[in-house]
Parts: C-alpha cells; sequence; structure tokens
C-alpha cells in the first residue's frame, strides 16, 4: 500500500504517518528527513540542496525528485510506503506517478 499525505505544515501528516507507518509496516518517508540524510552524507545532490536551504529558498524539483525517487528504491519500500510532504506540485507528482 502506498499513502501520499498532503497539508500544510504543523498539520498532523508526520503524526498520522508514524501511526500507519507500525499499522500498515511500511516506510514513512518525510522529504526534510531525506534533505537531512543526504546533506549529512554529504552527497552531491544533498550539497546543492544545502545551498537553496541555507538562503531560506525551496529546494528546486531537479535536486528534489532524485532525492524521493531514489528513497522510494529501498529495500524497506517493499511493503509500500508513505509520503509525507511530497508531491508538492503537478510536476512532482508527474515523476512520482
Amino acid at each position: 500500500m502506498n499513502i501520499l499525505f498532503f497539508g500544510p505544515n504543523g498539520s498532523g501528516k508526520g503524526t498520522q504517518g508514524s501511526i500507519l507507518k507500525d499499522k500498515y509496516n511500511t516506510a514513512h518517508i518525510e522529504s526534510g528527513a531525506i534533505f537531512r540524510e543526504n546533506i549529512g552524507k554529504g552527497t552531491e545532490l544533498g550539497a546543492q540542496a544545502k545551498a537553496y536551504i541555507d538562503k531560506g529558498d525551496l529546494v528546486p524539483d531537479e535536486i528534489t525528485i532524485p532525492m524521493i525517487l531514489d528513497r522510494l528504491k529501498q529495500d524497506d519500500c517493499k511493503n509500500g510506503w508513505l509520503l509525507d510532504g511530497f508531491p508538492r506540485n503537478k510536476n512532482q507528482a508527474i515523476k512520482l506517478d
């Protein structure tokens, strides 16, 4: 089962994601956590994302989409996944599809 959570910051997406993750044994994927992970690991995409984040800008699709799609290929996503904070626009939704 794959689930997408939509809503503004602070609306409970993370809380509900944690509950459903445990109930359905799926990966709970938060876009912010993926940015932090890539920045922490020093990946090329992480360095690019950090430059935008440090300026207070949104990370563009050219960086965000590959990070998310790569994360969905990991083993813990085989039983399904919950996406929290992605997609945020039509282009991201098309690439996810």
